[in-house]
């Protein structure tokens, strides 16, 4: 019996434990008291410890009457009763007592090999438990048992995932699988049985016992994604760091019992100390290694050398390494990283965000160019009628469209805005002075985001296939384009009727009646056209996604027309979703929030001493700094600002931004 073979106590503490677990018994075998006396006066403060006869006699007679047969403190082993396990295990030996009403049924005890030794507390603990469980597999198998351990992250161990805990700890689980444990933590007072058998342990009585699991711990290490010259870096860099050589002191001797007396150099550990192990002088953590701080910088350039993003890298590193905060700073590296930045996916699609509807027909219309047969085209379309004017051009030169512009206007009135799309032809100070002669408000998109102009493109769609269908069919295109504009539209009216109140006389055989002037509706129709408006945007925001708008000095990345992404810095805020930027290089750019990217790189600082900058017409609005004596001065007196569509800097010596969004720097005089 494990409790006959005990060895004599060699010291106070020793003492102590063994009467711990008298003290327990004592309820079962009240004359224990009494025995004990000889030994309970070594405890006494003044008394120096000496073991005699005295000693010995009262020892051997407690270890009597605690295992004689028939004895007052052991029970006979009933199936009907609750089954308790108690362990326990100190630094040498293991320690197990089944119980049943607080009685015990039978003793275990073991010691630990040299190897065992070397287990972290954690392990030992779960060791004990599987030890119990072997060593009483005939009292316990088959039926539930409640598992008493003073290790309390024992607990948590038994409910997680089976390949989150450590290599040690999976095999002894996977033993244990036979056995239906419920496992519970009791301080370690409430169980001296086990306490006192795991410190007065016999010789090894289960010699293979850890055989299994020295062969997983090995089997662990030779399955990792890592080489044997990287991990014996890691256990180099391990033995040098003085964090990683407390916490593997703490995982090895025990953590302690409370989050406050956790040393603070290792605090970081604590919520993940019951995953941790040391084997072979390698930190794991379940079956990934724990890397040192001065070897993280290193690993994260391994994880990310693929350029991939945030999720994939960290699926990578949850297959091997380990260190507290390694997935936020996983997600700073891929935030910050230029080749990632430069070359990631476009933004998702925003929300749409409809035009507003107009009060009355041709209060706001659209105006792009368009090439079809190798000629250019014009087309001004109503946003209220759906009526389209097509035009075709001789050049696209900004005195031809205002003229073109001048003519149709002429027909069928100014409207109150015109939106168009930032082209050199809309961007010229000719245009500005158009737009202010014949008083309407001139709005541009932004630059590389045609769907803000998407009632523009929509029509030209609608005039190219009009245009194609008819050359195909042998036709007159234009009587295509005005059997259009005398169709009926969701509505109930035709862009004609809507526009001027009347349908028009085409081809088709129709009764003078059909052809008088008729009163539009125009609540109905704007009811109808607010509902169309609701459906498209229901239908088109299922796959899309808000952007977070953007402040002035925001260190973004704007795509460019290879979709590659360039670093620039926030300037201002055009409209609800358009920014302009600055680059590095000193460019100024204007683009729509889903081509412009937040990012946590260095903010580039505007200067507002650059050298002037001319109009240079190009796909990005770009301007580029040209020579001085060779640039054009910018108009003493700009047209007053539409402060939906663009953004002015009201110093005189700084730039101010025209309706397309390009910058102009006024030139500094010299001082007479």
């Amino acid at each position: 019996s494990p409790v006959r073979e005990m060895k004599p106590p060699k010291d106070k503490s020793e003492l102590e434990t063994f009467l711990g677990m008298v003290t327990y018994l004592a309820k079962f075998a009240p004359n224990l008291s009494e025995i004990t006396s000889p030994l309970r006066n070594l405890l006494a403060k003044d008394v120096l410890f000496q073991w005699d006869s005295a000693q010995s006699k009262a020892f051997d007679k407690v270890k009597d009457l605690i295992t004689s047969s028939p004895s007052p403190v052991l029970a006979y082993f009933d199936p009907r009763k609750v089954t308790t396990l108690q362990c326990d295990a100190s630094k040498y030996g293991l320690g197990a007592a089944l119980m049943q009403e607080g009685k015990p049924v039978a003793f275990a005890s073991k010691s630990l090999t040299q190897s065992e030794v070397q287990y972290a507390q954690i392990e030992k603990e779960m060791f004990a438990i599987l030890f119990g469980c072997k060593r009483f597999h005939q009292y316990i198998y088959g039926r539930k048992v409640k598992v008493e351990t003073d290790h309390k992250p024992l607990v948590p161990i038994f409910k997680k995932a089976l390949f989150a805990a450590p290599p040690r700890l999976q095999r002894m689980l996977l033993q244990l699988q036979n056995y239906d444990l419920e496992v519970d933590y009791i301080p370690g007072k409430q169980i001296p049985v086990a306490d006192s058998l795991s410190r007065n342990f016999v010789d090894d009585t289960f010699p293979g016992l850890s055989k299994d699991m020295e062969a997983q711990v090995h089997s662990v290490l030779a399955n990792l994604p890592i080489s044997d010259r990287k991990l014996k870096e890691i256990e180099t860099e391990s033995d040098n760091d003085k964090q990683f050589q407390l916490l593997k002191h703490t995982i090895l001797n025990g953590w302690p019992e409370c989050r406050r007396d956790c040393p603070p150099q290792i605090i970081e550990f604590w919520n993940h100390r019951d995953e941790l192990s040391v084997t072979n002088g390698i930190l794991l953590k379940g079956t990934k290694v724990l890397i040192p701080r001065s070897l993280r910088a290193k690993i994260l350039e391994c994880i990310h050398i693929g350029h991939m993003g945030i999720e994939k890298s960290l699926q990578r590193a949850r297959t091997s390494v380990f260190w507290p905060k390694i997935s936020s700073d996983i997600a700073e590296l891929v935030s910050n990283c230029n080749v990632c930045l430069k070359h990631r996916y476009s933004n998702p699609k925003q929300p749409l965000q409809p035009h507003p509807i107009p009060d009355y027909p041709w209060q706001v219309v659209a105006t792009d160019l368009f090439l079809w047969d190798n000629k250019d085209f014009l087309i001004v379309t109503d946003y209220y009628s759906r009526h389209f004017e097509v035009i075709q051009l001789r050049d696209t030169k900004s005195k031809t469209i205002i003229q073109k512009l001048k003519s149709i206007f002429a027909r069928l009135g100014i409207p109150q805005k015109v939106v168009s799309d930032n082209g050199p032809q809309y961007s010229s100070q000719e245009f500005a002075n158009f737009s202010k002669e014949y008083d309407f408000i001139h709005a541009t998109s932004s630059p590389r985001y045609p769907q803000s102009n998407g009632l523009a493109e929509k029509s030209v769609q609608i005039a190219k296939r009009i245009f194609e269908k008819a050359e195909l069919d042998g036709r007159d295109p234009y009587l295509g384009i005005l059997e259009y504009r005398t169709t009926p539209l969701e509505v109930g009216y035709s862009p004609a009727e809507l526009l001027q109140g009347r349908q028009l006389r085409s081809i088709l055989p129709t009764l003078n009646e059909q052809l008088l002037p008729k009163v539009i509706d125009h609540e109905k129709v704007k009811v109808l056209l607010h509902k169309n408006h609701e459906n498209q945007k229901h239908n088109y925001d299922k796959q899309s996604k808000p952007l977070a708008p953007l402040e002035i000095g925001d260190s973004v990345r704007f795509q460019q027309g290879d979709k590659s992404w360039k670093p620039a810095t926030v300037l201002s805020k055009v409209a609800d979703r358009s920014y302009v930027v600055n680059a590095p290089n000193g460019g100024i750019y204007r683009r729509n929030r889903r081509h412009l990217m937040k990012t946590n790189e260095q903010t580039y600082t505007f200067d507002p001493n650059l050298p002037i900058l001319a109009e240079a017409q190009t796909d990005d609005s770009e301007l580029s700094p040209i020579s001085p004596s060779k640039s054009k001065l910018p108009p003493s007196s700009p047209s007053k600002p539409n402060f939906e569509n663009m953004s002015t800097f009201q110093t005189s010596n700084k730039p101010y931004i025209t309706r397309s969004g390009r910058v102009c720097i006024p030139k500094i005089k010299p001082s007479m």
